[in-house]
């Protein structure tokens, strides 16, 4: 999964429905349409699109996407999609998370709660005191007040350099899923 956008024909519906945004001078511009395509690893093929105009957020998408996921999917994206609420939320459906862990969240590893090798380890995520405004309040309340989420690290060539790339998952078991 990942968020995307394009520019419109510029006519009064799109402008309308899919506003410019608004460092664009009024009549100088496109509309820009925002959209979350789901695509399939395993064909290459699209199975689901969400859109929604540009101001919408990948997780505000995601998240009206939730019941497209079939128990047994894995969800691969993204730093936007290594978040709390994406972890907590979608396993109880049977879709697993790998995501880039969030620039933000600082992990140390000797803080970890178990160790499964070098740079491998599982950590337990509280829910934040602050209610996702994604979710319904309803929703939020149904969150677990926190989970367990396994962090790995490694180096990878990325455009021909060297870098730190952190994963998060839901994908526990290093004997199922070995680093």
């Amino acid at each position: 999964v990942d968020g995307s956008t394009s520019q419109m024909a510029d006519t009064p519906v799109n402008q309308q429905r899919f506003p410019q945004p608004s460092s664009q001078k009024p009549g100088c511009g496109f509309p820009l349409l925002k959209f979350l395509p789901l695509f399939s690893l395993s064909s290459g093929a699209i199975s689901a699109v969400v859109i929604s105009d540009y101001k919408s957020h990948d997780l505000r998408l995601l998240h009206q996407a939730w019941d497209l996921f079939d128990p047994g999917d894995v969800l691969l994206g993204d730093r936007a999609f290594g978040d709390y609420v994406t972890l907590a939320a979608l396993p109880p459906r049977g879709v697993d998370v790998i995501a880039r862990l969030p620039g933000a969240r600082k992990v140390h590893f000797g803080k970890a709660v178990k160790r499964l090798g070098r740079d491998d380890a599982l950590f337990e995520w509280k829910k934040g005191a602050q209610p996702s405004d994604l979710l319904s309040p309803e929703e939020w309340e149904a969150l677990p007040g926190q989970i367990t989420v396994r962090i790995l690290r490694f180096t990878a060539v990325i455009r021909g350099r060297r870098q730190r790339v952190v994963l998060v998952t839901t994908l526990l078991d290093p004997l199922l899923y070995p680093a």
